[in-house]
């Protein structure tokens, strides 16, 4: 059974879009229902949901387009009437999608960048997290707005005697001098700078974890945690890959375009769903967990316990921490006066919330509950 590969890009899309859906749907019901706190960076990554449907919109129609024109036409002079429609629609949505593909990848790293923002106490990690975040929105904006005037005169990037003309190789043929940007170029460049970005992005927070006194263990799962994201950075890499292939040859450009619009789909919804995922431990919370954590609360309510017996021992039973109890906290100016009830993230014993060295804050929230 044979499938057309604009097809196949049809249905991965379908797939990982509704797949991302789902995730970002259950991060919204984790974070609002069982946190009581939905923060920016959740909205950030709806918006590049939102996005990611878009460009499954765009594949959906490249693919309608592209399967009612023939290749071998593109030759032959007098077939390319019963094309041009269908080719111009291509070139249009083309024109699209370089635009909205680069929009929902700088929205996924906003989304990422903005929960880093909020658990960064450390001066040098908050600058950091800024300065990626001025990065990623100028060369967003500068691919973007390359894309939509790759030349002169809009109208040229879908131009579909200028396309058909870089098929013609007779000699004596005149073409038109166009005013445009090398597409390959630009294409490579935007690609080096998103990949640039997801390997930064990435390894941001990987210190401030290293520097935390926990266990070994915990200290590896929370790493494991944050680096799920390489699932995104292979897709960019492979995507950059075909690009590369994509870009030596008109011919090259319709063999492997439905390839690139493929890993395109795999790069955006990756990224949405690695970076989602963590917020939904709690739907995998054991009962046993539950109970731990209502302990905790009960004992550091309790009434005060006569004279010589110290309040602390009570927590000796949970001196070795694990992913749902780490610590990223560090003390600094004006934090004693902030409620410790917080934690949509991760959950933290008020009775640790303190004393722990090269560590973050977690996002700040008003709720009579700590929960994980």
């Amino acid at each position: 059974m044979y499938l057309r590969p604009g097809f196949v890009v049809v249905i991965v899309g379908a797939t990982l879009t509704s797949l991302s859906t789902i995730i970002v749907g259950l991060r919204y019901y984790c974070r609002y229902f069982l946190m009581g706190s939905v923060s920016a960076s959740d909205h950030l990554m709806f918006t590049a949901l939102v996005l990611s449907w878009g460009n499954f919109v765009v594949n959906y129609l490249q693919d309608q387009s592209s399967s009612k024109s023939r290749p071998s036409f593109f030759r032959i002079p007098e077939k390319r009437p019963l094309i041009e429609n269908t080719v111009r629609m291509t070139l249009i949505t083309w024109w699209v999608y370089r635009m909205s593909y680069i929009l929902a990848l700088c929205f996924v790293k906003l989304s990422i960048l903005f929960f880093y923002r909020a658990i960064a106490s450390q001066r040098t990690f908050r600058r950091l997290v800024y300065a990626t975040m001025v990065f990623v929105c100028v060369y967003t904006f500068a691919a973007c707005m390359a894309s939509a005037f790759q030349c002169q005169n809009p109208a040229d990037a879908w131009s579909t005697t200028d396309y058909f003309a870089q098929f013609d190789r007779v000699p004596s043929t005149k073409r038109r001098k166009l005013k445009c940007l090398d597409p390959a170029k630009l294409f490579i460049l935007s690609s080096a700078a998103n990949l640039l970005s997801d390997v930064i992005i990435m390894m941001l927070p990987i210190p401030t974890i290293l520097k935390l006194r926990i266990p070994l263990r915990n200290r590896l799962a929370l790493i494991g945690v944050f680096a799920i994201g390489i699932i995104a950075i292979v897709a960019s890499s492979v995507r950059m890959w075909v690009m590369t292939i994509w870009a030596e040859s008109p011919e090259n450009s319709a063999r492997f375009g439905t390839d690139l619009l493929l890993w395109g789909q795999v790069e955006t919804n990756s990224g949405i769903i690695s970076a989602s995922v963590p917020f939904l431990r709690l739907l995998f919370q054991s009962r046993k967990e539950e109970e731990r954590i209502l302990m905790q609360r009960v004992m550091v309510v309790s009434p005060p316990k006569p004279m010589g017996i110290d309040n602390v021992d009570c927590f000796s039973q949970h001196k070795e921490l694990d992913l749902d109890t780490w610590p990223l906290h560090d003390e600094e100016e004006g934090d004693s006066e902030r409620d410790p009830n917080w934690g949509p993230f991760i959950t933290v014993p008020k009775s640790l919330s303190s004393g722990i060295k090269g560590s973050t804050l977690l996002e700040p929230k008003h709720h009579p509950l700590v929960t994980v």
